[in-house]
């Protein structure tokens, strides 16, 4: 008996850069962002976006699609053509604390915004993932599944969704009961389980279901233990003194919760060693 060869699921239609054209073409011409991100569904970690430019009369990178139908591999690759093919890109962090503080529509908008913020030229006009950006006072056309249609849009969720899996995989190495190496923030049952067990931590969102809105001890990391009995026990000395511990604490800003690095950061200020050194 033949077995009949399973048929491959063909790949998801290529997004191409019309829309860009088209909604440039509607005002004189302008440079069009694209814009999305990644990280509003987790409980733990940023959220994170990006803004991508490409010059329409330039190649763009082949393979561009959604970055949530890529594989990791495929992603990186993707992230490096990415970089070197566009004309402008920014990438915008909003962070756990600032997600519970406006919510993570504000959140991403307030990402949307500092990505926005860091293309070089600017743009006259966005295209976005279904999310409009108040903030922005240019015109902006939103699209329903814009990662799937559009390249700018398609790149952007590829910078943000790397960029953000990195940050989480250095946060793993801080907090590893958490496995965020493998679930990336998304509240899995191991996730949970993990939080049962020890609490949130300062890069959780305890506004958000199951994390624990009423804990008032989250955990902070133990490189930020280490730093600050160090920084609190030593006299304010002189100024090369403070440069020399923050370059030490610039070193390890990679794998600090932002929390941490600003607290540690506020304790070697001249300003605060000046307090702490006055009778």
């Amino acid at each position: 008996m033949t077995r009949r060869a399973t048929p491959k699921k063909p790949l998801p239609k290529r997004p191409t850069i019309t829309p860009e054209k088209e909604f440039a073409a509607r005002h004189l011409g302008v440079m069009v962002a694209g814009v999305d991100e990644a990280g509003r569904g987790p409980i733990a970690g940023p959220v994170v976006a990006a803004a991508v430019i490409f010059d329409f009369s330039k190649r763009r990178p082949d393979g561009l699609r959604d970055s949530k139908v890529l594989s990791e591999k495929r992603r990186e690759a993707l992230f490096k053509r990415i970089q070197s093919t566009a004309l402008t890109y920014g990438v915008g962090i909003a962070t756990a604390q600032e997600v519970d503080l406006i919510n993570i529509l504000e959140a991403t908008r307030l990402a949307a915004i500092r990505a926005v913020e860091q293309l070089d030229p600017p743009p006259g006009a966005l295209v976005t993932d279904a999310l409009d950006i108040p903030g922005l006072m240019v015109p902006q056309l939103p699209i329903i599944k814009g990662d799937a249609k559009s390249s700018s849009i398609a790149a952007a969720s590829i910078l943000a969704k790397v960029t953000r899996d990195r940050m989480m995989d250095a946060y793993h190495q801080q907090f590893p009961e958490y496995g965020w190496d493998r679930n990336r923030g998304y509240p899995t049952e191991e996730h949970y389980a993990a939080i049962g067990i020890h609490g949130p931590t300062v890069l959780h969102r305890i506004t958000f279901s199951g994390v624990g809105f009423f804990d008032t001890a989250l955990r902070r990391s133990p490189i930020h233990g280490d730093l600050r009995r160090r920084f609190g026990g030593l006299p304010a000395g002189n100024v090369e003194s403070l440069d020399q511990w923050r370059v030490e604490l610039e070193a390890v800003r990679p794998i600090l919760p932002p929390p941490d690095y600003t607290d540690l950061l506020s304790l070697i200020s001249p300003e605060t060693k000046t307090k702490e050194s006055q009778p």
